[in-house]
């Protein structure tokens, strides 16, 4: 899932845990709140505002249905939308890198050489070990 918001997301997952969960009780009544019940937010990633929510199978459905409904995020107002549905943890952060990878080449592709190398040096000192 990726969040879009102005500010830098201060956001833990029971935050977000439970303002998901507050609106899929708020659309589906306590039948849609039951069937997510062993919902869990694995991933929060601040700087890219990205998260891996884990949802049973059956249950996903209330939850993919949620997420682009949802306008504001912990205190913070933000727009939400599905980037991949995978079947495990280990394909959603594989998937989470190649989107990474590809937004960086087309941020790369409009420098010049010059530009490409600062922003490279910057990029690998910039990233947490």
């Amino acid at each position: 899932m990726q969040i879009k918001c102005d500010k830098r997301l201060k956001l833990s997952s029971a935050e977000l845990a439970d303002t998901i969960r507050k609106a899929v009780q708020k659309y589906y009544g306590d039948f849609g709140l039951a069937s997510i019940g062993n919902m869990s937010v694995k991933l929060i990633n601040d700087k890219h505002k990205l998260a891996i929510i884990r949802v049973s199978h059956g249950s996903h459905r209330f939850f993919t249905s949620i997420i682009p409904l949802l306008n504001k995020v912990g205190k913070e107002l933000a727009t939400c939308r599905i980037l991949y549905i995978g079947a495990t943890i280990r394909q959603c952060k594989r998937y989470l890198v190649d989107h990474q990878n590809d937004v960086i080449r087309k941020i790369i592709s409009a420098f010049n050489d010059t530009e490409r190398q600062a922003f490279l040096t910057e990029l690998s000192n910039s990233l947490e070990i």
